[in-house]
């Protein structure tokens, strides 16, 4: 555990169904997207890697994954994690990914896993390990016969839980606030849901074993840096009265560098303009590795970015807003301005229930829209 993390846990509750077309969805939150008898929210897919630097078989996986990256154009919601994990200690490993690969059952190196799910790469066996490459040619007929990638089927099926994360970040004191919440509707069926956070980085420029006698400035990517987190699988995602809401703050201060894991004799510094947060929902079943999967992902950038969820312009707004009583106030006024639930409704500001709202106001001739939790 890092010094000077805490863990945070509030309640909320919510009668989200669906989003106005309306709003626009900032790229750190996830929405419900349909309607119908059960709300499905937007699906963000995770992508685990476990290589090292002396693993000569590796670049190929990783150059795949790459192809695959770049072809969903920075899709916010494809979360790649690569773990320095498994085959040999290297300076990018960190002691938290020993538990997940172990949970995982995986051996050596390189391993590549798509939301901890078992899959069928066209007519082969289903496996809970995929070979890379042939994540990229059946992606491609994927494209060719259904218009669709790999990953984007599979965050086409939707999500039975939301997932939205705002971050406060201090350059100066390099402290962090990560808030991360949600909603859950009834076909969610993790048995012990948990929720993992790691900061990475999006790029780590070192050398790479690729036979002999390897790459000196080969781009080692996302490599987990930092486990937020206070267990090493995550924690215990925790409702609230009405069993369907979640709300979690985390607290810590980044470390300027990382000590390499288990001898920690390399101190390797962070970078950053290329660090991010990264947060899944997983399933968490030391029995049954069919029962792992991952039920949504996302990531933001660093930066102070917890107060915009949802928003038609920059931020910088300057717009004061606070719940006095179930009422909402903008710069003091408590009228000039719309309230929607996440269903899309306008709400008449006043006694509002526990919950998320949109808050729409006007800035000149340009609107902004703002999320409000109102607890």
């Amino acid at each position: 555990m890092l010094a000077g993390r805490s863990l945070y846990v509030t309640t909320n509750k919510s009668n989200a169904m669906k989003l106005t077309k309306l709003l626009a969805i900032a790229a750190c939150a996830t929405f419900p997207l349909l309607a119908g008898a059960q709300t499905k929210y937007t699906r963000g897919i995770l992508v685990e890697y476990y290589t090292s630097q002396y693993c000569g078989n590796c670049p190929p996986a990783s150059d795949a994954l790459k192809t695959l990256y770049a072809a969903e154009g920075g899709n916010g919601r494809v979360v790649w994690l690569t773990h320095h994990y498994g085959y040999a200690n290297d300076t990018l490993t960190i002691e938290a990914s020993k538990a997940p690969y172990e949970l995982l059952g995986l051996s050596g190196a390189p391993n590549v896993l798509l939301n901890r799910t078992y899959m069928r790469l066209g007519s082969g066996a289903e496996n809970l390990v995929l070979n890379a490459p042939q994540m990229v040619n059946y992606s491609n007929y994927l494209e060719r016969t259904t218009g669709n990638t790999l990953f984007q089927r599979e965050m086409a099926t939707g999500a039975d839980i939301s997932l939205d994360m705002d971050l406060t970040y201090d350059e100066d004191t390099r402290d962090l606030t990560v808030k991360v919440y949600g909603e859950k509707n009834e076909l969610f069926d993790a048995s012990n849901p948990t929720l993992t956070i790691y900061i990475a980085e999006t790029a780590w420029v070192s050398w790479q074993m690729e036979y002999y006698p390897g790459i000196m400035d080969y781009h080692h990517m996302n490599p987990v840096r930092v486990l937020v987190s206070d267990n090493d699988l995550g924690d215990a995602l925790e409702f609230g009265d009405d069993k369907k809401t979640y709300s979690m703050t985390y607290r810590l201060t980044v470390p300027e560098s990382v000590g390499n894991y288990p001898t920690y004799d390399v101190d390797v510094p962070l970078n950053r303009d290329s660090l991010y947060v990264a947060a899944f929902i997983s399933n968490i079943d030391m029995s049954n590795r069919e029962n792992i999967k991952v039920y949504n992902a996302v990531k933001c950038d660093l930066g102070n970015n917890s107060t915009v969820g949802i928003t038609a312009v920059p931020s910088a707004d300057n717009l004061a807003i606070v719940v006095e009583d179930g009422t909402i106030k903008v710069n003091g006024s408590d009228t000039g301005f719309d309230i929607y639930n996440l269903a899309g409704q306008v709400v008449p500001n006043r006694s509002l229930r526990r919950g998320i709202y949109l808050v729409r106001t006007m800035q000149g001739e340009k609107p902004v829209v703002r999320k409000v939790l109102v607890n």
